[in-house]
């Protein structure tokens, strides 16, 4: 069975992109998943400086140091990464792109590190509106660049209408982990 990351762009951690998490972890552990959540925004990371020095250390890839240490740590145990974002502006979050950009730092040390390696990748947004095409593009794009497998995409959308207070179970997040051992093998 896989060990998947889930990496929470959101900053709000019991909102909508949290339920889909839960959504999401509930199907994949319905089937003998391992999931690890980490909630971005209780970690202090710093944006990616461009500076393409890193790749000098095993355990620090990045020139700096911060609590992306942790992430990457993590990052290397699992099969499969979940990137899990609130729609801002018709992309990722800035606490989930900053992790993207600093994942870099691993294929400056060693480029099977995040490039390749059998690895594989989903996607859950959560929107106000119903329009997360353009990050379905950038995603799709993102896992043919890295060579992983695109598992797959969830959406909850129309969140604007929607009670935080009673926030529904996401279907397709559910499904979407379920079927993780089913897509890997496609």
């Amino acid at each position: 069975m896989s060990h998947i990351l889930v990496l929470n762009g959101s900053a709000r951690p019991n909102a909508f992109t949290a339920a889909m998490i839960r959504s999401f972890g509930k199907g994949a552990e319905s089937v003998g998943h391992t999931v690890m959540v980490i909630d971005l925004c209780k970690l202090n990371i710093h944006s990616c400086i461009g500076c393409l020095n890193g790749g000098k250390e095993k355990e620090h890839p990045c020139v700096q140091r911060d609590d992306m240490d942790t992430v990457y740590a993590e990052f290397r145990k699992a099969d499969v990464t979940v990137f899990a974002t609130p729609l801002f502006f018709w992309s990722y979050s800035g606490l989930l792109k900053n992790v993207i950009d600093r994942l870099w730092a691993l294929a400056e040390y060693e480029r099977s590190e995040l490039i390749g390696k059998g690895r594989s990748g989903a996607l859950l947004v959560a929107a106000g509106g119903s329009h997360p095409e353009p990050l379905y593009e950038h995603f799709d794009y993102m896992m043919k660049r890295l060579a992983w497998r695109n598992l797959g995409k969830a959406a909850l959308l129309h969140t604007d209408n929607m009670d935080m207070q009673g926030i529904p179970e996401c279907e397709d997040a559910y499904m979407l982990g379920a079927s993780i051992g089913k897509r890997e093998e496609q």
